[in-house]
């Protein structure tokens, strides 16, 4: 009787602690969206700003610029239904939460892990454009210490 009642006991622990997690998550969601939803906000005219700046990148970068907005655009329908959402549609709550919890991840590993790539990358290709107007200045005023060089040997 001593062992089924201790197992009652933590079966009844352990639901109660997901009763609560559940709860926590469905109450957290309206604040929750609000605040992915002003994140989003924020950063999405800066890559559609990026995505449409005339410079032509690579079509990979394109394309990871494409999913990603189109992954903001997502998030902010998500966070839209979020806030819409009754506090007493329980499940829809949740369902919503785990939804922004994976949005917020897909978030992080993006700007945690290709963009940094993407900014090196752009680092890079400026780098080396500088490097490439330098060497052609550099020729230019070459050039013109050797034509002056000429002349002044042509005159004496």
């Amino acid at each position: 009787m001593a062992v089924t009642d201790f197992f009652v006991g933590e079966i009844a622990t352990e639901l109660l602690k997901m009763m609560v997690q559940i709860s926590t998550k469905s109450c957290l969601c309206k604040t929750t969206a609000a605040q992915i939803a002003n994140s989003i906000q924020q950063l999405l005219p800066i890559i559609e700003e990026i995505k449409y700046s005339g410079v032509e990148l690579p079509a990979h970068r394109q394309f990871q610029l494409d999913r990603f907005s189109e992954t903001l655009r997502k998030g902010i329908e998500i966070s839209e239904k979020a806030l819409q959402c009754g506090r007493l549609n329980i499940y829809r709550n949740l369902r919503l939460a785990r939804k922004m919890e994976k949005l917020e991840k897909d978030i992080s590993r993006f700007m945690n892990g290709i963009f940094p790539a993407h900014i090196l990358a752009d680092v890079h290709h400026t780098r080396f454009e500088i490097t490439e107007r330098f060497d052609r200045l550099e020729g230019v005023l070459l050039e013109r210490r050797l034509e002056s060089m000429k002349i002044r040997a042509g005159d004496s």
